[in-house]
Formats: C-alpha cells, structure tokens, sequence
C-alpha cells in the first residue's frame, strides 16, 4: 500500500534542494526521535520521565567530554532548562550527523533527481510531532500546570528580586483567563496541522507563536531558546511548499488557484482505513495529554492544611523576646507554606527552604531542610482567634512563635479583580 498523491509532483530537484533536504530530514529526525523518547513515555502515564530525559544526557554528555573534549563536570538530571551545555552538544551532535549522512547520501546518491515521496512522508511526520508538542504545551496552560498561580513566596518577594524568567513566569500565573486562552490557541494550531487542508493556516500561526514564544526566551532569558528555533524551523519546513502562493496571494495580490488535495490512497479501503487510523491517532494525541496534564494538576492542587504566608508578631528564644532587628539572621520574619515548598523568611530577607508536613491530629507542624535531612524541626501548634503558636525545642534551644496569618486576598495583586469600568487607570 503506497501513497500516491504527494506534496510536490517536481520531476528534478536542483542540486541545491536536493542537499537541503537531505540535511534536515536527518536533523529534524534526530531531533524528533530524542523528544519522543520521553513525549511518548510522558503521554502513556509514565511516573518519572525525567529518567528518560537523563538517560538521553547521559549519552549526550559521555559524547561531549570523549569526543568534544569538554572537561569539567555536565550536568544529566533534568532540572527544567532546555538549554543546558548538554542540550547545546546534542544540537553540535544533530548538525554534524546531519552534515555527514548528507555528504555520504549525496555520494551514494547522485543520480536521484527528487525526494517528492520521502518529502511527503517526512512532512507528515512533522505535522503530526508539532501536532503533539502544541497539545502537550497547550494543555499544560490550560490545565494552569505550567503557569498555576502566583506562589507565596512571589507575593512577598520584592519586585527588583525576581529574575527575569520569575517575572514573566508571575506574569501568567496571576491570569488563569490568560493563560488558558494562549493554551487553548495552541491547541487549535495542533488540531489544523493535523489536516491538510488546513496545515498552511496552522503554520502560519505556529510560526508566530513561537517566533513570540523565541522572543520572550531571549528577551527574558527564559531556557528554552534551543528547542523554539527547531520549532520555528519545523514550522517554515512544512510550510515551504506553499509560500510561493502566500506571497501572491496575500503581498504581490495575485489570484492564487485552489490546491487540489487529492487522497492518498487510490483504494477506497485503504482511503478507510487511513481515516480509522488518523481518527485513533488524534483521540490519542488529545486524550492522552489531557489525561497526563489532569493527573499533574491533581497532584499540585493538594495544600497544606496550614497553607499561607505567616507574620512573625514575637518570637521567644529560651524566655527571651528577640527584637525585630533587620540583621538578625535567627529570629522569623515570616513563616511561609506553599503547596509544593515552604520556607522561613528570618529578618535580614534571607529565605531558608524546607519541606513541610503538617499533622492535624497531632497538632504539630515539622519543617525538614532540603540540605540536611537530619536539620529537623519540630513545631507543636494552637490557634486562638487568629494568632497562631507555635512552640519547639530546636539545638537546645526552646523557641515560641507567635504569628498572624495574612491572607492571599490582602495583596492588591490578588483583590484588585477586573473592572470593565476603569475612570482612572490603577497603575501601582
């Protein structure tokens, strides 16, 4: 069962195209095999694809300190950032298989005149890739797991403090409405890249997603400015065929007649089956990333039952009411517990980070650092009106805290809503 009905009908390539294509076809499929190592284990319900991740960065970096002689230490475990020294010797690694498997296609290879077939095959796969790269970004902004919500140690933290990537990253946590409308727009440009004739629109507003989503990478040092330009060039890849008649059509005003699609199949049972095959596909593209996203979003929704930013009013060190001094660095200025990390803020702006558990029968609160597994303190707790005490016996040392919990809604940020009438504007 062959296609038949192919992107380009050119009988000869010039030798130029003929490179070219040969060059990405190698590039965009190293690069599309690696993502879907960890994307398919991801969308199949996976417990940790960071271990596929790294299982890929270790061969990548056994590369780079062998073979590119980088000598020092390359980080494997996936943090996040997609522009690691790992991720950029992948690339050096992609571009230079690319550029030997084309030499050697070219030797072996010179009397081929054109690629039409391969060029078609090669073009779906890519429809179908950025396909799910959209719906599994898309999702997660719709899902508000990529951007959920403001965290409480944003909302005490100064404004000249966040790093770039945090203040973009504030940006789309504080609108949900936002958020899940950028969501929802990559999602449609997932479902018209699945469809022929609806793949050139698609395209076109892939490009300038990601030219945008290229721009705030540079712009706030967001790190994963690598993968976007792949994107983008995916993006023009498929498109190629088709900007000959955009540029008449939409700047030289030219009439532009209507593409013929013709199926892919001359045989009605195969054209049947194409359609059964696509339709599954498709329910498993988008069904298995909502699936992986509601599962994610369940997991980040739990909080503590003492979840909140806690204002330090006294606190006692062995019958000994320490002064709020701005240089102290024992005394808490503020106690904060977030869903996923919680932390104390002492009175010289230093944060310390720990990881939480409350027990609601016990009454106690235990705070345990990430650093040192064995720097464990342990709080009993009593609530009267709205102050809380917390009491502990930590290095000898009987500590008493009393606190008052500020409430999320108390920040301009979060009470301010929105206004369809605005007499003024409420610039702060």
């Amino acid at each position: 069962m062959k296609v038949t009905q192919g992107i380009s009908a050119e009988p000869n390539w010039n030798l130029t195209k003929r490179i070219a294509f040969r060059f990405f076809f190698v590039f965009f499929i190293f690069n599309i095999v690696q993502k879907l190592g960890y994307y398919i284990p991801a969308v199949l319900g996976a417990e940790d694809i960071a271990v596929y991740i790294n299982s890929f960065n270790q061969v990548w970096a056994w590369i780079g300190q062998n073979v590119l002689n980088i000598n020092r230490e390359l980080h494997v475990n996936f943090n996040g950032s997609g522009d690691t020294t790992v991720n950029y010797i992948f690339q050096v690694i992609a571009i230079t298989t690319a550029i030997l498997v084309t030499a050697l296609w070219s030797l072996l290879d010179v009397k081929r005149k054109e690629y039409n077939q391969l060029f078609l095959y090669l073009r779906i796969l890519i429809r179908y890739y950025l396909a799910l790269t959209m719906f599994l970004y898309g999702f997660s902004k719709v899902f508000c797991v990529q951007f959920s919500e403001v965290s409480n140690f944003d909302l005490i933290k100064t404004f000249g403090d966040q790093s770039p990537m945090g203040l973009l990253w504030n940006f789309m946590e504080y609108s949900n409405t936002y958020t899940r409308f950028s969501g929802i727009v990559e999602v449609l440009v997932g479902v018209l890249l699945l469809y022929r004739r609806t793949v050139v629109f698609g395209s076109l507003i892939l490009i300038g997603i990601m030219l945008n989503v290229f721009m705030m990478n540079m712009s706030y040092d967001i790190p994963v400015k690598s993968y976007s330009i792949v994107l983008i060039v995916m993006g023009i890849f498929i498109l190629a065929p088709d900007i000959k008649r955009i540029l008449e059509f939409f700047v030289l005003n030219k009439v532009v007649q209507p593409k013929i699609i013709a199926p892919y199949f001359s045989k009605q049972k195969h054209i049947t089956t194409g359609y059964i095959v696509k339709g599954l596909c498709i329910c498993f593209l988008i069904l298995s990333s909502i699936n992986f996203f509601m599962k994610i979003k369940q997991e980040r929704s739990e909080k503590s039952v003492l979840y909140g930013i806690y204002e330090v009013e006294e606190f006692i060190k062995n019958n000994d009411t320490l002064a709020p001094l701005t240089t102290d660095s024992f005394r808490w200025k503020r106690l904060i517990i977030d869903k996923r990390n919680s932390g104390v803020q002492t009175m010289d702006e230093r944060i310390v980070h720990f990881k939480e558990k409350t027990d609601t029968v016990s009454k106690t609160l235990t705070l345990t650092s990430y650093k040192d597994s064995t720097d464990i303190q342990s709080f009993s707790y009593i609530i009267k009106d709205s102050l809380y005490i917390f009491e502990s016996i930590y290095k000898s040392d009987t500590l008493k805290i009393k606190a008052k919990k500020k409430e999320r809604d108390e920040f301009l940020l979060i009470n301010r809503g929105f206004h369809w009438i605005n007499e003024y504007p409420f610039n702060r």
